[in-house]
């Protein structure tokens, strides 16, 4: 639970009182008792790059300087100091990237190692704790006895503050990574029982809270949604080494999230783009997975979570079913919106998120940066988000259907309801065989008062590994991916291809997406707008496709 801002304050004033930070200094170095193993994989071409002096989006010139650097992104800021980028460092491996990880390490420790109101905050602090304990071996297994001293005693300073702050952390994730921490080091360097018992009670009632029956998380964020198994697994394996029983309890959580991580997965092995998240790379993925200890099946339809996945054939329709209003500020207006990929070629996207650019990362939650429809540009439920207690709630149902072996999702929503008068209802249809996909967007006028809309816009965002080109005098749009197979969209209103943005990786990346267009000058004179798109794959040759 937070503490109101007036306890906060006081808090805030003991922690930065001269007498606390004797206490702190009083504190001596705690030996490892039971190892705690980052077991998650790096990426060696970054941890290449952060010898070469750039991290986490940041260039620097040496590693006494990087500390001096202060990330006007909060993300890129939590980012530094959790330390969670040393996994890159131990995948390059070698003497280069040891030395590298101890001085940048040292840097910190030289720079803030006593309380800080925002280095030392809950979530940084847990992750840091979880970060130097798990890759301890990494990095300080060659290193001085001196220098590993400074490190456990650190550790142990973090741990002790974060235990008389434990009560002040921020929800969600960022309570997850605060408790992480704090298991993982009071069962490291043996802190007595009663303090493990009261972070996992505090664990329990955050799983009770932030995750849905089917496995989702509040979130709603499939990047956020493998944080938080990786979390549960890292403290799952320290208390099994620890010899508590109870960790089979956690396992249960993990169990169920793993269906829901099954969803989000395209053919590609990475995650779809939905709510400030990016594919993340299949080797991490894969080792969660592989990880979970369980055998659960996905889970095709979670409506708690807001998701649901058709699979046919080599192809994956991945759709934003929404759960009315969610006040969570991270989430996109991205209701409807949806991903399609076939084999390991994904060609319906999202935009994706920019982790390291706030500016960016607020513009790409919008409606028009999914694979949706919009009404004049306008995002869906941004009234509802701002107005959360208002009328103006979204009403949303979704209906699941099974037809001669082919799929059927209805989605219906009021979004546009306070705005124009307007219900929305999305209906995509998927071939037994995962080669014919269709949609149907229907407008209807309610009579209630409201603005007379202008033009609705149905997006489709390509990823940048297709090509697009119209066809037949721009009576059809030909996508060829890279990895071969032609696909044909088709539609019953006016096309056109439009520039468009991919930040699926750390690579900000140049694509297209196709634009469909119907006027609504008229609506309330006929009451209702359908609109009809087709895509389907291709069988003729290259040089037949085109041309016919």
């Amino acid at each position: 639970m937070k503490l109101p801002t007036f306890a906060w304050s006081l808090k805030q004033l003991y922690f930065n009182n001269p007498i606390y930070a004797w206490r702190l200094s009083r504190i001596e170095a705690r030996d490892i008792q039971t190892p705690a193993l980052d077991s998650w994989p790096g990426e060696i071409e970054v941890g290449r790059d952060i010898i070469n002096g750039k991290i986490v989006g940041l260039n620097f010139c040496d590693t006494k300087t990087v500390w001096e650097i202060k990330p006007k992104d909060p993300l890129s800021f939590e980012s530094l100091h959790g330390f969670t980028w040393l996994r890159h460092l131990r995948a390059h491996g070698g003497e280069e990237a040891r030395q590298t990880a101890r001085k940048l390490v040292l840097g910190w420790l030289n720079s803030f190692n006593n309380w800080h109101s925002t280095v030392w905050r809950g979530d940084i602090l847990g992750e840091r704790i979880s970060s130097w304990l798990g890759m301890f071996d990494f990095f300080c297994e060659s290193a001085s006895d001196d220098f590993r001293n400074l490190v456990l005693e650190s550790i142990s300073k973090q741990i002790t503050h974060g235990l008389n702050d434990i009560n002040s952390n921020e929800s969600g994730i960022k309570r997850i990574r605060s408790l992480k921490g704090l298991i993982i080091g009071c069962i490291a360097l043996n802190f007595s029982e009663e303090r493990i018992d009261r972070s996992q009670r505090l664990l329990y009632r955050e799983l009770e809270s932030q995750i849905f029956l089917d496995g989702g998380h509040t979130s709603r964020s499939p990047s956020t949604h493998i944080e938080f198994i990786m979390a549960l697994i890292d403290i799952r394996n320290i208390l099994r080494r620890y010899g508590l029983e109870n960790s089979e309890d956690f396992q249960i959580y993990i169990a169920k999230m793993s269906r829901m991580l099954r969803l989000w997965r395209h053919g590609d092995g990475k995650l779809a783009l939905f709510h400030n998240s990016q594919e993340n790379g299949k080797p991490l993925i894969d080792s969660v997975l592989g990880q979970v200890e369980s055998q659960q099946k996905t889970i095709y339809s979670a409506d708690q979570t807001g998701f649901h996945k058709i699979s046919a054939g080599s192809s994956n329709l991945i759709v934003d079913t929404g759960v009315g209003v969610n006040s969570n500020a991270e989430n996109h207006y991205s209701l409807t919106a949806f991903e399609f990929s076939t084999g390991k070629q994904r060609l319906i996207v999202n935009c994706g998120t920019s982790p390291g650019n706030f500016e960016l990362r607020e513009a790409l939650k919008v409606s028009s940066a999914h694979s949706m429809l919009t009404v004049d540009d306008k995002s869906i439920g941004m009234a509802a988000r701002k107005e959360p207690n208002s009328s103006r709630n979204l009403f949303t149902s979704v209906t699941r259907k099974l037809i001669d072996g082919c799929s059927l999702i209805e989605i219906t929503h009021e979004g546009y309801g306070e705005s124009y008068g307007l219900t929305h209802n999305r209906n995509l249809y998927l071939s037994a065989d995962g080669t014919d996909l269709r949609g149907e967007e229907t407008l209807n006028y309610s009579g209630a008062p409201g603005g007379i809309p202008e033009k609705a816009v149905v997006r489709f965002h390509l990823h940048p590994r297709v090509r697009a080109s119209l066809v037949q005098d721009g009576s059809s749009i030909l996508l060829r991916s890279t990895s071969g197979g032609f696909w044909r969209f088709k539609t019953d209103s006016a096309m056109a291809l439009e520039e468009s943005l991919y930040l699926g990786t750390a690579l900000r990346q140049r694509t297209e997406q196709i634009t469909v267009v119907r006027s609504l000058q008229d609506i309330r004179d006929k009451n209702r707008v359908v609109v009809r798109w087709a895509l389907s794959k291709e069988s003729g040759s290259v040089n037949r496709v085109g041309q016919s």
